[in-house]
């Protein structure tokens, strides 16, 4: 049993249960936003009525990007260069008809 245990592979067990739900079909707009000082502040993840699905941390909307077949990784900080990186990611997402968005312009202090 412990076997079976070391080889379960989780990440792809929920991409198939995702998919099969119909998560693709139900995602309308992923916003992300960072804090002015470049940390990630939110990930709202929409359906077409304008729902929230989900609200994720970094970890978890990277696990959403790779379930969506997206390539590039959201950081939890913003350093030199990445602008290009979510512009890209960004991209991606529009290109499979979903409205998405990221910013940097939450003031939390």
């Amino acid at each position: 049993m412990d076997n079976m245990k070391d080889n379960f592979d989780l990440h792809s067990w929920n991409q198939k249960r995702y998919l099969e739900e119909g998560l693709n079909d139900r995602i309308s707009k992923i916003n992300i936003i960072y804090t002015e000082q470049g940390k990630l502040y939110s990930v709202k993840v929409e359906d077409a009525n304008g729902e929230r699905i989900g609200k994720l941390h970094v970890e978890d909307t990277n696990d959403l990007l790779k379930m969506l077949g997206i390539e590039g990784e959201i950081p939890f900080r913003i350093d030199y260069g990445d602008e290009k990186e979510l512009d890209n990611i960004v991209k991606q997402l529009q290109d499979k008809g979903i409205d998405a968005e990221w910013d940097d312009y939450m003031d939390v202090s």
